[in-house]
């Protein structure tokens, strides 16, 4: 009896999107983490063999004092038991994310715990894609999740693959 090959869901094919070079640009407000300023990163994510997960890794660039430069590495997936986006991500900060995401027509919407100053907060990222290589985001924190606080906003582009030439023979 031949064996059945998985095959990724709709839910899964979604994530499409996000394969790619993106490059990200925006602000982060002042607030109790720091005098807040700009930061950037550049994103590379491509699909895991059998395309059910992106595995992807960010270099970015921060403020000083909200830790400065470095990089994380992510996977990107669908649990359908929960019917629900997964994220985890593993920084050259020490940190280790887990989000849990949906997405209802052009917004994603990404929910983790975090903890700042040594208080538990709620934290939230909407990217809402503007095109086919454009998407704004915006990260906000909450202590009660009532009342949200925007820690940072941006604009990320999709970079143009770059094509090999073949050389003439």
């Amino acid at each position: 009896m031949k064996a059945r090959v998985p095959k990724p869901s709709p839910e899964v094919k979604k994530l499409a999107y996000f394969v790619g070079t993106w490059k990200t640009r925006g602000t982060i407000a002042p607030g109790p983490r720091g005098a807040g300023g700009e930061f950037s990163w550049t994103e590379t994510t491509k699909w895991m063999t059998g395309r059910f997960f992106l595995v992807g890794r960010w270099n970015f660039k921060m403020p000083v004092d909200m830790g400065g430069n470095g990089e994380e590495l992510f996977v990107i997936g669908f649990d359908a038991s929960q019917s629900v986006y997964t994220f985890n991500a593993f920084s050259s900060q020490g940190l280790h994310q887990i989000s849990k995401g949906t997405c209802i027509g052009r917004t994603w919407t990404w929910t983790s715990d975090g903890v700042q100053d040594g208080r538990p907060v709620q934290q939230r990222m909407t990217m809402r894609i503007l095109s086919r290589a454009t998407y704004l985001l915006k990260f906000e924190i909450s202590s009660d999740g009532t009342t949200w606080m925007t820690f940072m906003e941006g604009k990320a582009r999709k970079q143009k693959a770059r094509t090999r030439r073949r050389s003439a023979k």
